[in-house]
């Protein structure tokens, strides 16, 4: 089912959440401007890292976040695209990274070796 998630500005505090009604969220937090929100299937990645990202900004006890100009427009920009291409979730975190860039070096080494290097250097013996 879709959901929204928002970013309602109410004086000098932003509220941000997630809701599957938005109207009623705006009537609820009235009077609240929506700045910008995103329909998506999934919601929960999505406001888990944008909460994470602010915060250091968050009121204590409250949903509701002091934001620079800068953080609210970076914040529009996550929310008013197409949440796929402006939010990116790692499938590789921590020690699986690693292991898995070590094993695509060794692999690319092997194919330069094997294709690039050895054609080569057989002309020559």
């Amino acid at each position: 089912m879709a959901s929204y998630v928002y970013l309602i500005q109410n004086g000098d505090l932003f509220n941000i959440g997630f809701t599957d009604n938005l109207e009623r969220t705006r009537i609820n937090l009235r009077p609240g401007e929506l700045v910008a929100f995103l329909n998506t299937d999934n919601p929960e990645p999505l406001i888990k890292n944008i909460r994470k990202i602010y915060v250091d900004n968050r009121l204590p006890g409250s949903d509701y976040y002091r934001l620079a100009n800068s953080q609210v427009k970076e914040c529009r920009t996550l929310l008013e695209g197409d949440g796929s291409n402006n939010y990116f979730q790692p499938f590789l975190k921590g020690p699986s990274l690693f292991v898995f860039f070590i094993f695509s070096w060794i692999l690319l080494t092997y194919f330069i070796i094997e294709f690039a290097v050895d054609p080569v250097l057989s002309r020559f013996t």
